[in-house]
């Protein structure tokens, strides 16, 4: 009876730092898909200024967790009062966002929603920004796995991706249709375009360009930084959310509060659907355990044996031993338990029959 309780892993068999990429749901609960939006009422008298948090459950919930945030800039600061220091939350809004999404932005560098590529320039004044909670989206958002709807159409049929009568304005990016190499850099970003995804596959209604002939493209997605902005102007214009009817509200006021930012609110949860997946690097380490004809044939469950003699429960074990493996442990030279895997079902082991388990540990 060999009576081996440890088997080493040679070097041959171990693969360390092994890096792979997957896909996972970005909400709470790894929940892919988003139906209901709350907002905090302590916040509008405060942070609300600058921005809305939204979560996944309601105020009264103390297990409610913020799963992105919506603001909306000015590059003059039009549609918020002015501080102190003589800035303005819809001001501050822009710049942040410009510098942080521009590589080498000045001052006067502002969105240009233009997807033409003529030459020519849609530089926007004011734009809505989508957050979302870098505890959600963790490395980086997932590109063409998400997608945002937005309540109403200006022209129903015209901007859904359902044909007549669709009053829902469905957003997505255009990753899988776009060759363009710049896009494939360390900070991507690619056009955002109304479409749907449906069975996992992109269909695009009304491409970028398309989009710029009129109002500008609807925005650009940063999956890097999990940000989307959106194009204000070409938003208002097709969307139906708040006042005046048939575009989402943009007094641009100087001196006023105008809480834009609340009318992209009110649209997301109007609009009652917000998928999105996250893309991370995990690095493995792959362990493969060789269980040779003559080992681990044999069990020291007590249930295998009976009587006070430990007979083997089964007397054929005695010529014909067989055990089931369902759990490999990893131990270090110390004989002191690392890591234990479980298997999805059963193996049967016998002198007849060798495996080769492959223990996978996710860092």
């Amino acid at each position: 009876m060999a009576s081996n309780f440890f088997t080493g892993i040679s070097a041959d068999d171990k693969r360390t730092n092994v890096l792979s990429t997957i896909s996972s749901p970005v909400w709470s609960g790894a929940t892919a898909t988003l139906t209901a939006f709350y907002t905090g009422s302590i916040q509008s008298a405060s942070s609300g200024d600058y921005y809305y948090d939204l979560y996944d459950k309601v105020g009264t919930d103390t297990t409610r967790i913020v799963q992105f945030a919506v603001s909306y800039g000015h590059i003059e600061g039009s549609g918020s009062l002015s501080t102190t220091d003589g800035n303005n939350p819809t001001k501050a809004i822009y710049r942040q966002f410009r510098n942080i999404c521009i590589k080498n932005a000045s001052t006067e560098t502002r969105f240009n929603f233009n997807a033409n590529g003529d030459g020519t320039t849609y530089n926007a004044k004011d734009v809505f920004i989508v957050n979302v909670n870098r505890a959600r989206y963790r490395e980086k958002l997932d590109p063409g796995n998400w997608e945002l709807h937005l309540s109403g159409s200006s022209a129903a049929g015209t901007l859904g991706d359902t044909g007549a009568g669709d009053s829902v304005l469905k957003l997505i990016d255009d990753s899988g249709a776009t060759s363009d190499s710049s896009v494939k850099a360390s900070q991507r970003v690619f056009n955002i375009v109304s479409g749907s995804i449906a069975d996992g596959t992109t269909r695009i209604k009304t491409t970028a360009i398309a989009q710029s002939a009129t109002n500008g493209s609807f925005g650009y997605f940063y999956p890097e930084l999990g940000v989307i902005v959106l194009n204000a102007n070409a938003i208002s214009a097709s969307v139906v959310g708040g006042s005046p009817a048939g575009a989402l509200n943009l007094a641009r006021s100087s001196g006023t509060n105008d809480n834009t930012a609340y009318e992209l609110v009110n649209a997301i949860s109007l609009g009652k659907y917000f998928q999105a997946r996250r893309e991370e690097q995990i690095k493995s380490s792959h362990y493969f355990c060789r269980v040779k004809s003559d080992n681990y044939n044999y069990s020291q469950n007590p249930t295998y044996y009976t009587g006070s003699n430990a007979e083997l429960q089964n007397p054929t074990f005695v010529q014909d031993p067989k055990s089931y493996i369902t759990t490999v442990g990893l131990y270090n030279n110390a004989n002191e338990l690392l890591a234990v895997a479980k298997l999805s079902q059963p193996l049967l082991k016998s002198k007849d029959r060798e495996a080769v388990i492959k223990v996978r540990l996710d860092f």
